[in-house]
């Protein structure tokens, strides 16, 4: 079960309470030290002490590749993910205790899904006589799939259950990687069916558990904390967007910039997932693209002998007529006259 190290630092965010918890499983289960999970980052023991804390993902994947190293328990992060409560995810956890229903609580977490597992997307479709919740996983973060998602599932688990109670048996976990040798554990974690070798990842709920009322509901208390999450996100928005990592792809493309849909296709995502989570950020595709092409362009024309032929077909154009139009749009100067003048832009 190995697990890559992320060499790129600082991306991505997440709380100082997932770290901790694992350390702290670790030690009183295996006798596991936590300078020996610590080690190889940049985080002292001290400062998970504060479980709102939001610490680089980069080096949580550190701490959970030096205790996957540590510990050979088949059912590592099943007893990880057991500790995780709906408490464990700070303010996020808090809010869905005071949703009207469990629809609302999905939509919450639809929504803010990128402050507590800001390397995952979820999307809902309506299957037959279920809603399912899809969790994908954006592709150049390189984890352990199983493991991720054993947590990430058994984590979801214990938000339904809170909400459903033995209800929960009328739910279906999907899994795609093979069954284990140790399937029969997640029959003891989870009271729902549990389905291996899935096409996804996820969970599906029968339309008529959707309704199902939040015993804890607090509108007041709700609409106090969203707003405390819609802050915090703000604060993280900067590392765990999206929208970044979209613009980064595009910046180390090479050839000709690509479609939309080869783009979704790398994100591993429909291209309507794609489309809507750019809109869900204020954004488009295009709109990406076009900055991204004003960009290469400025630089290709101070900084290389390319024609201006071959500088629209790098940029993804089929005619240099297009790109020229475009360029002046941009710039208000053709191509020919910004190399010329080497203007500002």
């Amino acid at each position: 079960m190995a697990m890559k190290k992320i060499t790129s630092t600082g991306r991505f965010l997440t709380f100082g309470a997932y770290p901790r918890k694992f350390v702290q499983l670790l030690e009183s289960e295996w006798a596991v030290p936590p300078e020996t999970l610590l080690a190889d980052t940049g985080i002292e023991y001290s400062q998970l002490d504060n479980p709102e804390l939001l610490v680089p993902f980069a080096e949580v994947v550190t701490i959970f590749r030096n205790g996957v190293a540590a510990c050979s328990a088949p059912d590592l992060a099943l007893r990880y993910a057991t500790r995780l409560r709906p408490s464990s995810h700070g303010l996020l956890g808090a809010a869905v205790l005071t949703v009207g229903s469990l629809q609302d609580a999905i939509d919450l977490f639809y929504d803010y899904i990128g402050l507590v597992a800001p390397f995952l997307l979820m999307h809902q479709e309506d299957r037959r006589s279920s809603r399912v919740l899809v969790f994908e996983m954006i592709s150049d973060v390189p984890v352990n799939a199983p493991f991720t998602f054993d947590i990430m599932l058994l984590s979801t688990f214990n938000i339904l259950k809170l909400i459903l109670g033995e209800r929960t048996r009328e739910l279906v976990f999907h899994f795609a990687h093979p069954t284990p040798a140790n399937a029969a554990d997640y029959d003891t974690y989870f009271d729902g069916y549990v389905q291996f070798n899935a096409s996804f990842y996820g969970v599906s709920i029968p339309h008529n558990l959707l309704d199902s009322p939040v015993e804890t509901a607090d509108a007041d208390t709700h609409r106090l904390l969203v707003n405390q999450i819609s802050s915090r996100m703000e604060m993280a928005r900067t590392q765990n967007s999206f929208v970044d990592a979209v613009r980064f792809h595009l910046k180390r493309a090479d050839g000709p910039l690509p479609r939309m849909s080869i783009v979704a296709d790398t994100f591993n995502m429909s291209a309507r997932t794609f489309r809507n989570r750019l809109r869900r950020n204020n954004t488009s595709y295009q709109s990406l693209l076009d900055c991204e092409r004003h960009e290469q362009a400025v630089g290709l024309l101070r900084n290389s002998e390319k024609s201006v032929k071959e500088i629209a077909y790098t940029l993804g154009f089929q005619e240099s007529s297009n790109f020229s139009r475009v360029f002046k749009k941009w710039t208000g100067v053709t191509p020919l006259d910004f190399r010329r003048n080497k203007v500002t832009s």
